[in-house]
């Protein structure tokens, strides 16, 4: 796959994004000119502008000239007037706040590439899950609130940590919403939004530790994004994946519930987990939602990545059906079991402890065994179905 270019006009402080950039797959151009980008043939894919560089400002208006490249602002204490002219500025670009860690712009412009509709950068060496104290990162999502995704991933994280004794990071991703404490009744008087007014030179180990709880009964640690809706708009892209780098140096297991959307927070931590498990319920309005996410999911490179969990699946529209709508196999199911599920939230105790000996118990469990290597994946043959008749995809050739 080719390289994208990523323009860095950074002035002195190129080089210390240099190693990083290129380590993640991009290829850097250093501080092109005005005149030279002018004449240039090919323009840059991404470019990273330091607002107080010699020619940024006229730089910026040649990457936006014709058709507009995606731009990271790094930007002080103010934002320069040309910046700040949103009628001029391409709906596509960011800003971060100077000093920016060179992995928050690794991430950063992954994130643009996806939402730009291409596939991330290869990484160059080694893989980063095969780096040492690297852990496995796992992300629930589904583009559609209600269907048990909170549920599955509290319980996911019990039964890893059950199942290893390894320590678990269970990470509350849902911004604005997130419920993973209402399901798991571990302390949280602080999260992410604490460290939102600090710089990133703050967001140390000590940090996040200080904002990380425990759910005593089963040991699993516990970091959320917040409490306070009004505070979700100050949980940025890069605290989040700060967030994501210091918890797999930290843990083996992290298990991230993420929001049922496709904006850049919740697109960034699909785009730095191992695996993503795509919570779905046997209805036809998930399933067409998502289908469409795994029409996306192959446009930018984490089809992969994705493996469908069906939730409530004894009810419904069979598996066979399900893995033909989607094109793909179902890697998991968990069976249907109201009351206890509702029990189980209201006292805050996961479904794996309070009903250890449930079929929705042992289903739970059967999926951290997916995550772990020690489950085996049953293929559902895929066939043609009645739901090609509702403009469900059926097919991804």
């Amino acid at each position: 796959m080719e390289r994208p270019t990523v323009l860095l006009a950074l002035g002195d402080d190129a080089w210390r994004y240099r190693g990083a950039l290129e380590a993640a797959g991009f290829e850097i151009t250093f501080d092109v000119a005005a005149a030279q980008l002018a004449a240039a043939q090919h323009q840059p894919l991404l470019a990273v502008i330091d607002c107080d560089a010699a020619e940024a400002e006229d730089a910026y208006a040649v990457l936006h000239r014709d058709l507009p490249v995606p731009t990271i602002l790094l930007i002080g204490d103010e934002l320069p007037g040309w910046a700040a002219n949103e009628s001029g500025r391409a709906m596509r670009d960011e800003y971060a706040i100077k000093p920016t860690p060179a992995d928050a712009i690794v991430y950063r412009l992954q994130a643009l590439m996806i939402r730009g509709g291409h596939a991330p950068a290869a990484q160059t060496g080694a893989s980063e899950h095969a780096t040492v104290g690297e852990g496995h990162v796992v992300s629930l999502f589904s583009p559609k609130g209600g269907v048990g995704k909170t549920t599955v991933a509290v319980n996911l994280a019990v039964a890893l940590r059950e199942q290893t004794r390894s320590n678990v990071l269970l990470f509350d991703a849902d911004v604005g919403v997130g419920n993973v404490t209402s399901v798991l009744d571990a302390p949280h008087r602080m999260g992410l939004a604490d460290l939102a007014d600090s710089g990133p030179e703050e967001w140390t180990d000590s940090a996040f530790e200080t904002i990380t709880s425990v759910h005593a009964a089963s040991g699993v640690q516990v970091l959320t994004w917040g409490n306070e809706p009004g505070d979700s708009e100050r949980v940025g892209v890069d605290l989040l994946l700060a967030a994501v780098k210091w918890a797999r140096s930290h843990y083996p297991y992290v298990v991230i519930d993420n929001h049922p959307s496709y904006d850049d927070r919740t697109m960034a931590m699909l785009a730095v987990s191992r695996e993503i498990l795509l919570v779905v319920t046997p209805e036809v309005g998930p399933l067409r939602n998502a289908a469409q996410f795994l029409s996306l999911a192959g446009e930018i490179g984490l089809r992969d990545s994705v493996k469908v969990i069906v939730n409530r699946a004894n009810h419904g529209i069979s598996e066979a059906d399900i893995s033909s709508v989607l094109g793909m196999p179902v890697a998991g199911t968990v069976v249907s079991n109201g009351p206890k599920a509702v029990a189980a939230a209201n006292e805050g105790t996961p479904l794996v402890l309070r009903y250890p000996k449930e079929k929705i118990s042992t289903d739970l469990h059967r999926i951290a065994r997916l995550v772990t290597g020690a489950g085996e994946m049953q293929v559902a043959a895929p066939r043609r179905t009645w739901l090609s008749a509702f403009g469900v995809r059926t097919s991804h050739a």
